[in-house]
Formats: C-alpha cells, structure tokens, sequence
C-alpha cells in the first residue's frame, strides 16, 4: 500500500498559545490498475491544501489496489473514507475476490464515493436495487439494467446513507468539499473552492493564516475587522492603539476578544501575518530580500532573517531556493 502523507507548509503561524490538538484523518483512494495512481493527484492535493487551510486537521491519502492485501478491520476503518477511483471509459468488473474485499470496505467504511464507472460495483454486490447514485451518460443504461436509480446530477451526496458517488474524477472535488461544508462549516468549504479555482473566491483574502484565523472565530466581527486592518497595513505596521481605534474599541478589550476567539495572540499573529506575506514573496516573486523587507514592515533584511530564524527556523534564502528547486523532496513526494 501506498501512503502518501502531507505536512502543512504553514503549520508555523498562528499557533494558539496553549498546544493545539491535532487531528488525523485517513482517506484510502483505492483503483483498479496502479496506472491510476498518477490521476489521484488531485486528490492528494486537495486534501493537502485543506490542512494548510484547517491547521489543526492532518489528512493521509493512502493510494490502495482493489483486492490487494488485507482489508483492514473495524478498527483501521474508524472514521476512514473510502474514494473508488473510476473513470467514465470503463466500468469496473470484479472477480470473485475482489468482490468480497469490496464489499468489505463498503460494509465498513462509514464514508465511500464511487466514482465514475466504480458506481456498477453495487451490482455486482447486489446493493444496486433502488439505490439512487451519480451516474456517467455512458453508463447510464447499464445502471438502469442493474436497477440503479441516475439521480441527474455530476455528484450525489446520500443525506442518510454512507455511499456517494460522482460520474467523473473531476466532479469528485464538488463532492469533496460538500463534504468539507459538513465536517467544517461552509466557511471553511468556499474558502477550498475558491482557493483550488472550484469557484471564485467569495472574499477578497489571500491570506491562508487569515482565512484560519476568521473561521477558528467562527466570523467574529472584531476578529475580522482586526484581520482585515492588519493585512492592509503590512508595509507600514499600525501600532495596537491605532489598530484599537480603527475598530472601534479599546487596546485591552481587542487583545482578550481576539486571545478568546482565535486562541492567538494579537501581536503576534501581526507579525506572522507580515511573515507570511514576506514567505509568498520569497517563494513566488523575483523581489530581492530588501524589497521585500520593506514590504512587509521589517526596517532591514538583517530584522527579516532573525524573524524568519524566529518564526520558522529556516532562513529567507532558504525560502527563496524553492522558487527554483521545488519542496517535492521535502514532502516526500519523490525518491
């Protein structure tokens, strides 16, 4: 079995001043042919900017061959998603033992998507009868034979049921983050959507820390204003009075509401906010580390190093040799 497991480039920011508990989920995209592996990018990185985004969520993908290997027992499948990698060219036909090991995963796993023509396996598990499912053109009269009900969508989520479905491995992602929408609020699923290019942002933040800081407040009005007021004052840093007055309160009360909301402190998520702008520059841009410095606030390059020692225990030259060599090493992504 393939395991592919992603860190959160910037677990760093914005950490609460107690430990945060993070959590840990499985999904095991499995397929018929190891050929499809590669197709599963998308999967993988969709799960992997979600952590970025969520914080103190960690997703595993782990790439599977049905029929391969043990099925795992109720145990391995504790919260575990299942995702059938399909396609919309060839349905999948199961000998008799792949036929029991998938039937095993879809009685244990308390979250499936079939995809694509991975949608005939429930008839041939006979789970098909008047089951309602996501169903491709091209298999449409197949499914119909089998006593599939096409629900007339790209995607169907069961509202009560574990087995969902979509026609095609792009319209997989829809589904994806309707499922974001139920674990983690809409909030945090447009803010997905709008991130990977499923929709257009529906606000106007490129900022992941920001993003994680607005929905860990649950879209507290001062929180927002404060965020909101430090990102258009990266360059030129407010002090905390000014920040105070610009929101309409005094310094204390901001500093304990946005502690009780955001679990951060509010210096200090300023500076990471700044830290994180000067990070993209670095990472993305040909600015030289003096421009950049300005940019975000810090009087010298000299002031940008030692915070970027500070924050991330790396060197902003670090940062800037990504842009040519690429972190896939890094996240072990290739050998």
């Amino acid at each position: 079995m393939k395991h592919c497991i992603f860190e959160n480039d910037l677990a760093y920011l914005a950490e609460p001043t107690s430990a945060a508990f993070v959590r840990t989920h499985n999904i095991d995209v499995i397929v018929r042919d190891s050929s499809a592996f590669a197709s599963a990018e998308m999967i993988r990185e969709f799960y992997h900017v979600l952590s970025d985004l969520t914080g103190d969520h960690s997703y595993v993908v782990n790439l599977r061959l049905a029929g391969a290997g043990s099925v795992g027992g109720p145990q391995y499948w504790t919260g575990r998603a299942a995702v059938f990698w399909g396609d919309f060219s060839d349905c999948w036909t199961l000998s008799d033992a792949e036929r029991t090991w998938v039937s095993q995963v879809l009685n244990l796993s308390p979250r499936t998507v079939l995809v694509g023509g991975a949608v005939l396996v429930l008839a041939q598990i006979r789970l098909s009868e008047k089951t309602v499912a996501a169903i491709h053109p091209n298999f449409d009269a197949a499914a119909r034979e089998a006593g599939l009900t096409n629900c007339g969508t790209g995607t169907y989520l069961a509202a009560r049921g574990r087995t969902h479905s979509a026609t095609t491995r792009l319209s997989t992602l829809r589904l994806l983050a309707d499922f974001v929408s139920l674990d983690h609020g809409e909030n945090m699923a447009d803010n997905l959507r709008g991130f990977i290019g499923l929709s257009e942002p529906k606000r106007d933040c490129e900022s992941q820390l920001a993003n994680r800081l607005i929905h860990r407040a649950g879209g507290d009005h001062l929180v927002m204003s404060a965020v909101e007021a430090m990102l258009n004052h990266v360059e030129e840093p407010l002090r905390i009075t000014d920040l105070s007055n610009m929101v309409g309160t005094s310094t204390r009360q901001l500093q304990r509401r946005f502690l009780n909301k955001t679990g951060a402190k509010l210096l200090a998520t300023y500076r990471e906010l700044r830290l994180e702008r000067a990070h993209s520059l670095l990472r993305f841009t040909d600015l030289p580390q003096i421009e950049i410095a300005t940019a975000t606030g810090f009087s010298s390059t000299t002031s940008l190093k030692r915070a970027f020692r500070d924050q991330y225990k790396t060197m902003p030259e670090d940062i800037r040799s990504l842009r040519f060599s690429g972190g896939m090493a890094d996240r072990g992504l290739v050998n």
